[in-house]
């Protein structure tokens, strides 16, 4: 499966994908800007349910530069996406007002559609420090736009782990719709 990640350059978005893929080795307190493009993996196992066993996946993070500078890189990368992560950062009305401009880059490629069979997500990140942003505009965005909005803090790991496990069930339900179809 392969999920890209955007939002402003300093939204936490390096970070959020650390924290999931390598929890313990997580060390989110200098800054360092993404130079193009960087890259995290995790291999998961699903439950089993009444109607799909378990499933094994490896999932491809693909953490795009919010730099203007990179987006010709960013654009090789909006190919055969399963997932989409929208990142504003709370403490930030700059980043979150940018919503819009990732969201009409994302369009281009054809992702924000609900024919795109593309899970997309707004997250808001930083909830651990003083808002700009209420957690209400945020939802808002997402309800206007019809799309999931959850708020992580990537320092202290809140909201981390229930923002993948709902993408890995969307996609897992998206990927059995599209075997279906087929």
């Amino acid at each position: 499966m392969r999920i890209i990640i955007l939002g402003d350059a300093g939204t936490g978005k390096s970070c959020l994908i650390k924290r999931y893929c390598e929890p313990s080795r997580f060390a989110g307190t200098k800054y360092m800007p993404t130079i193009g493009v960087d890259y995290g993996t995790k291999t998961i196992t699903t439950a089993a349910n009444d109607s799909h066993p378990p499933l094994m996946a490896k999932i491809n993070f693909f953490d795009l530069s919010g730099d203007s500078n990179y987006t010709e890189v960013r654009n090789e990368f909006y190919t055969n996406v399963d997932g989409v992560l929208l990142t504003f950062d709370v403490t930030s009305k700059r980043s979150f007002e940018s919503l819009r401009r990732w969201q009409e880059e994302v369009s281009e490629y054809g992702l924000f559609t609900p024919s795109a069979m593309t899970t997309v997500i707004v997250v808001g990140t930083k909830i651990d420090r003083p808002r700009e942003v209420k957690e209400q505009e945020g939802l808002a965005f997402a309800i206007q736009n019809n799309v999931t909005y959850f708020e992580t803090s990537a320092k202290t790991g809140e909201g981390v782990d229930d923002l993948f496990q709902y993408m890995l069930q969307e996609l897992t339900r998206m990927q059995q719709t599209k075997a279906a179809a087929a």
